[in-house]
């Protein structure tokens, strides 16, 4: 039996070897000043859970979007550490800056490749600490990891990687412990690690599996043709007789079974046990009813995440609607297909029928380490809403990794090329380090990213849906228009694209056409409440009121908690004169949502029009407990006070909401009126004349200052 790894790559210091490793890794350190893109937004800029607004015992109730994981549109992705660590940043900054969050990403990656390198050097052991660092160097650099390091939420993946290393680290520590006390510690530090890498994400229990290989194979070295022999009767090996005498290994493989037990039992209980509900387009092969199609086009897609390991090159933000079409009948793909099952095949009969050394049983831990935690996304055991995601290979790789190193080591033992295997791999790396460097760029901004998706996927209706609303936000309202209608012309069903294509023409004054965008959205998704609060919104604006009023209610029937529709269904009343219903609607908003500006202020001005000023003022006053910046409170209150011949008070107010808002013409006019019935004229000349600066055309300002000089004419 060989004793080690044949190699003819130089080695390299081991008190080198961290260093390299660490700069390598800091490749997607050119994101660390981007911003929050693509699930960013939803997942932390939007989400309460991270901001402080919800009770902390929330982040266990609810899903990695914010989302109670009761809810039917829950996508069940439990990760309440991975928001707890968000939180906790928002918590330092008491805001959100997307620079630290980049900059943690990084810190985070960097501290796993330094752990990638030592989990490989106990994989490999001391004979395999130069093949451990090669890989470990070609792990911190690989493009694939772009989007779990430049993307904020790739912190997930980035957190429970971290853990699933250290439980790697402390099972290991558990099997070579000297003593009954440190076998506890290390199995209960072992046990809160795993149960830590699955609540940061899902796949944090695939640990488990490596940590059984990893004792079956590598510690007991156990081969799987011993296990085969075994099973056949035809032989009883040694090592594998050794393996069921040993009380120890049984009871580490019983507890390793039964900790995956409970925390599988944990992670169903918490989904209610039951399975998200994803929509065709998200998964289109997942929907597909003739079976064997479906495994076609499921093992096609395993050969695209094996070509984004080899060749990460096409790299793409989203890989759903379009970018990868179906395979329905004779495809040219089918024969990709087969050859990647051959090669896959024939690595898989190797570790099987190969003689027994220490290259094997590596190998073996590199195809562990690549296909347990790719299994939760595999659409074996369950459906996932995802047609592929860079960002689930990241652990995955360093498997990948490992089988590149071992397949350069054997290559260069055999054929004796020394040089020629060092300059092939310093060239790898080379390129994959700027590959990295210029796509941890693209995460900068949304802009960047999502026009770099269209190299790679054209025909993903997303992708120009994303372009389209970036554009939008950004002011762009023809390249939104051009973009939304081209992701409708991809996918005719996009509910999404229908609805936000309709708040342009809306916007535009074009209400036919939104209406009629906006009924195709909620005949596709008849729980779209969005849509049928925009419906609701045209329909009042084309005074087709009642029919207005049925599309508020159905957009509250399928979102319970929508302060948004509220204060639209109270603007719907208003137009109608229906004022008491108008105030219930906008207290209903401010209910739910208690810092809704437009809700409070309205209700502050219909009470005052109805001459319910202290109402007004006992609501504005109520406001301010909530809002105290919001300079229009103020202003409002303002008004009233000067109207009940309150000058002094109403002095205040106007002040203070200056000092909120000191660019606003309306409120140095209105104080001006003030001034000017309370005669004095010089203060109300200046008040006039500082809101002409604000606003040349504002005729009220111009006219009041032009009765001010005609007074002041006749009082001399």
């Amino acid at each position: 039996m060989k004793s080690k790894i044949a190699t003819h790559l130089p080695v390299v210091p081991s008190s080198l070897s961290p260093w390299i490793i660490v700069i390598l890794s800091l490749c997607f350190v050119n994101s660390y000043d981007g911003d929050f893109v693509f699930d960013d937004t939803e997942a932390i800029v939007n989400n309460n859970d991270v901001r402080d607004n919800t009770p902390f015992w929330d982040i266990f109730q609810n899903d990695f979007w914010g989302t109670k994981l009761s809810h039917r549109q829950s996508h069940k992705s439990y990760r309440p550490f991975t928001i707890l660590s968000f939180r906790l940043q928002f918590w330092l900054r008491q805001g959100l800056v997307s620079q630290d969050f980049h900059v943690v990403n990084v810190i985070l990656h960097s501290t796993i490749c330094l752990l990638t390198l030592f989990v490989y050097n106990l994989f490999l052991g001391p004979e395999g600490h130069s093949s451990a660092f090669y890989a470990a160097a070609l792990f911190a650099v690989h493009p694939i990891h772009t989007e779990a390091v430049s993307g904020i939420v790739g912190r997930a993946e980035l957190l429970c990687s971290l853990f699933t290393w250290l439980s790697i680290l402390l099972y290991s520590c558990m099997i070579h412990a000297r003593n009954l006390l440190h076998v506890w510690v290390a199995m209960f530090s072992f046990a809160v690690c795993i149960t830590t890498a699955m609540l940061c994400k899902e796949t944090g229990i695939t640990a488990i599996g490596i940590c059984a290989i990893y004792d079956i194979v590598i510690v007991n070295k156990i081969y799987p043709i011993d296990i085969i022999r075994s099973l056949s009767f035809k032989h009883a090996n040694k090592s594998l007789n050794n393996l069921i005498d040993h009380k120890n290994v049984l009871l580490r493989l019983v507890m390793l079974v039964l900790i995956a037990i409970i925390l599988l039992l944990l992670r169903f209980s918490v989904m209610g046990f039951s399975t998200p509900k994803f929509q065709s387009v998200d998964n289109p092969a997942s929907f597909m009813n003739n079976t064997l199609l479906r495994i076609l086009n499921f093992n096609y897609i395993y050969c695209l995440n094996m070509w984004l390991l080899v060749c990460p090159v096409w790299l793409c933000f989203d890989w759903s609607m379009g970018c990868v079409t179906l395979i329905t009948g004779y495809d040219y793909r089918t024969f990709i297909i087969v050859i990647f099952w051959l090669a896959f095949g024939a690595l898989i009969m190797y570790t099987v029928v190969s003689h027994k050394d220490n290259t094997l049983r590596y190998i073996i831990m590199g195809l562990t380490m690549l296909i347990c935690p790719f299994l939760p996304a595999s659409n074996i055991f369950f459906n996932v809403g995802f047609v592929l995601a860079e960002r689930v290979l990241y652990i995955p790789s360093a498997g990948y990794c490992l089988l590149v190193i071992i397949g350069l080591q054997k290559l260069s033992a055999r054929f004796f090329f020394p040089k020629t295997s060092l300059l092939a791999y310093v060239m790898l790396i080379v390129l994959l380090f700027v590959r990295s460097w210029i796509r941890s760029g693209q995460w900068r901004n949304e802009r960047l990213l999502f026009h770099s998706a269209l190299d790679v996927c054209p025909l993903n209706a997303k992708v120009h849906y994303n372009i389209a609303k970036n554009a939008a936000d950004a002011g762009n309202v023809d390249l939104a228009k051009l973009e939304y209608q081209e992701a409708l012309r991809l996918n005719p069903k996009y509910a999404q694209a229908m609805n936000n294509l309709g708040n342009l023409l809306k916007d535009d004054g074009q209400f036919l056409e939104a209406v009629n965008l906006f009924e195709q959205a909620v005949n596709l998704e008849k729980d779209f409440s969005t849509a049928w609060m925009n419906l609701g919104i045209v329909q009042s604006a084309l005074k087709r009121y009642e029919e207005s009023e049925a599309s508020y209610f159905m957009a509250l029937q399928y979102r319970l908690t929508y302060p948004d529709c509220y204060y639209n269904l109270g603007v719907l009343y208003l137009e109608r004169k229906q004022y008491d219903k108008a105030l219930k609607a906008w207290i209903n908003a401010t209910k739910q949502k208690p810092t809704h500006k437009r809700a409070w202020t309205n209700m502050v001005l219909l009470l005052d029009d109805l001459d319910r000023t202290e109402e007004a003022l006992k609501v504005a006053n109520k406001a301010l407990k909530f809002i105290p910046n919001h300079a229009s409170i103020y202003f409002n209150i303002a008004n009233i006070l000067g109207k009940k011949g309150k000058y002094e008070d109403a002095e205040i107010r106007f002040k203070q909401a200056i000092s909120r808002d000191p660019t606003a013409p309306m409120i140095y006019a209105n104080l001006g009126v003030l001034y000017h019935r309370w005669n004095k004229l010089n203060a109300a000349e200046d008040m006039y004349k500082k809101a002409l600066q604000l606003k040349p055309d504002l005729h009220s300002a111009k006219e009041n200052l032009q009765r001010l000089y005609t007074l002041k004419v006749s009082i001399k």
